[in-house]
């Protein structure tokens, strides 16, 4: 069980200064869905060590670890993406369910937590910014024109396809590392759960 908790750590530390840096880097830059990005990652390393670990909880957990390292380091402006790393970890979980979940409910699993990044603005921008869930609109259109390069008057299309988007990067954001982890496994580069008995 100790050896659970060092790897979450490693790992939950590892994505929180990759938060840290980039997230901060591309939030600064003003640059659209950003959380996509951030999220995809964090995905990629709960997925890692839940493969590991099989442990129920490990998702939050590493949201623990990574909203300590990003509210000591960055302060309070970090606190809305703080919300949402913890919701997306949240979903995580509930479609995980099982201590040894499949890859393919992994998979779904990654899926549906970026699907959320995509509607966090609807909850931070009217929360946490004083701003109005049309506002919020405009702004993931807008994001959405500028990175797929669609005209104005596109934007049920736009939200469609950046669902899409989400879902399909969550998944396979899951998938992959699903992948790697059975790898470090094999490899001998990290414990089996065998091994932590």
């Amino acid at each position: 069980m100790k050896k659970n908790y060092i790897i979450l750590s490693i790992l939950g530390t590892l994505w929180g200064i990759f938060e840290m840096h980039v997230g901060t880097f591309l939030h600064a830059m003003d640059m659209p869905f950003v959380g996509l990005v951030m999220m995809a990652f964090g995905i990629f390393f709960q997925t890692i060590a839940r493969c590991i670990t099989r442990m129920r909880g490990s998702a939050l957990l590493m949201a623990l670890v990574v909203a300590f390292l990003k509210l000591l380091f960055v302060g309070g402006i970090a606190f809305v993406t703080v919300i949402a790393i913890f919701i997306q970890s949240l979903l995580l979980e509930l479609v995980y369910f099982s201590p040894a979940p499949s890859r393919l409910q992994m998979s779904l699993a990654g899926a549906v937590a970026l699907y959320y990044s995509l509607f966090h603005p609807f909850l931070s921008m009217p929360v946490f910014m004083g701003l109005t869930s049309a506002d919020a609109y405009a702004r993931i259109v807008g994001g959405g024109r500028l990175l797929l390069g669609l005209p104005k008057g596109s934007g049920i299309s736009i939200i469609a396809i950046l669902l899409l988007l989400h879902s399909l990067l969550g998944f396979w954001a899951s998938f992959v590392s699903h992948a790697f982890a059975a790898k470090l496994i094999s490899y001998g580069l990290a414990p089996s759960a065998i091994e932590r008995r």
